[in-house]
């Protein structure tokens, strides 16, 4: 065999893992020193003229030393990470654990408790979350006094860019 055949095939079947470790990197574990805060900030002029948009807030945040299941390592095929999002009719914080996994050049991500889906796209260096699932797929979680959700056919809540943010937002939104 070909020495050139047979790098490719060495090579060619190690690289979709080593293209997961590297967006894995780059986006979470190796983003602000292991800590990013992915997040949108919507205006009260933004809202008004989005009036199907029911998010004010919403971030992704990550840290990779912090794990629920402590047998388990973050890594590119199976990591956790959080959301939280706050709705315009409230001032109230929703928010809730996500795991994720990176495929295909993006991360895919579900809620637990049926809370939903959703999936991570690299777009420069901020995140693109669009809700999975089909039209009428929601993200809901649990705030301190209710459950809040967003999402779902003929809203504007289907789609957030988010621009890596400040740390102390999402620290501040749920405080240990």
């Amino acid at each position: 065999m070909n020495w050139r055949i047979l790098s490719l095939l060495v090579f060619g079947a190690a690289s979709p893992a080593a293209a997961a470790d590297d967006i894995y990197a780059r986006y979470f574990a190796g983003a602000d020193n292991g800590r990013p805060c992915y997040l949108r900030i919507y205006d009260d002029a933004h809202l008004r003229s989005h009036p199907k948009q029911t998010v004010r807030r919403i971030f992704i945040d990550f840290d990779a030393s912090q794990r629920s299941d402590e047998t388990r390592r973050n890594g590119a095929d199976n990591f956790e990470a959080g959301i939280g999002f706050m709705l315009k009719r409230s001032g109230e914080w929703y928010g809730q654990a996500l795991s994720c996994a990176t495929v295909a050049g993006h991360f895919e991500c579900y809620l637990e408790a049926d809370g939903g889906r959703l999936t991570l796209t690299p777009r420069g260096k901020d995140l693109r979350l669009e809700v999975s699932g089909g039209a009428d797929a929601e993200i809901s979680a649990e705030g301190e006094k209710d459950f809040g959700s967003f999402g779902g056919r003929g809203s504007d809540d289907r789609i957030f860019i988010l621009p890596r943010g400040d740390r102390a937002v999402c620290d501040a939104a749920f405080p240990r």
